[in-house]
């Protein structure tokens, strides 16, 4: 079965237009997508994470549409946009447990693991946290709900060399335990050399 299969999806927005996007990602693959500011990257991660919602064409989740099984599908999938998309002024610590009361399999006990491995004050309010850090977190975060599918908005813009190889560590990790599916969008070319089993270049809305 496909992870993530898009079939003819068609986005118009303004005078910008995502054009007839297909592909399909086998289960336990990792696939980048590359490609200039402004091609439309962060859109199409949006419409997958389904913050924006397509004109035409489907999004399969599994072999399923968002409306057909929404609740199953969100549980399997994390969504790691370009930047928090949570409340900043929580701390960290308390933040998940926020989390966990809506999603009771949010791993606690892996979260601590995490937050130690990545030296993440769990008492200091996220806002506080640099960047580089705050994407450290939100992969933390993303991770703990033990998903099958990942997907991911310039992860690893603003951290540095350690950090970037920190996250990736991470992910690697997980994969050894369990089956996951991962998709994500980057500008730099060490992830696409390090960590991208294959690569989809997008230019002017469209994929190349």
């Amino acid at each position: 079965m496909k992870a993530l299969e898009l079939q003819r999806v068609f986005l118009r927005r303004g005078d910008f237009v995502l054009h007839h996007i297909d592909f399909a990602l086998e289960e336990g693959s990792i696939t980048a997508l590359s490609g200039r500011s402004g091609a439309g990257k962060s859109s199409l991660i949006r419409l997958i994470g389904n913050a924006l919602s397509a004109d035409a064409g489907k999004i399969l989740y599994f072999g399923k549409e968002m409306y057909e099984a929404e609740a199953k599908i969100r549980r399997r999938m994390s969504v790691l946009y370009d930047a928090p998309n949570f409340n900043l002024e929580m701390k960290a610590g308390r933040l998940a447990r926020e989390i966990r009361r809506f999603e009771p399999w949010f791993d606690m006990e892996e979260f601590h693991r995490y937050m130690e491995r990545l030296e993440l004050d769990e008492t200091r309010h996220v806002k506080q946290y640099s960047q580089g850090m705050q994407k450290k977190y939100m992969l933390a975060l993303a991770l703990c709900r033990k998903p099958e599918l990942l997907v991911m908005d310039e992860p690893t813009s603003g951290t540095d060399e350690l950090s970037r190889k920190e996250m990736l560590a991470m992910i690697t990790d997980y994969r050894k335990e369990r089956e996951l599916t991962v998709f994500f969008s980057t500008h730099n070319k060490s992830d696409l050399e390090d960590f991208a089993g294959q690569v989809l270049v997008m230019e002017n809305g469209g994929l190349k």
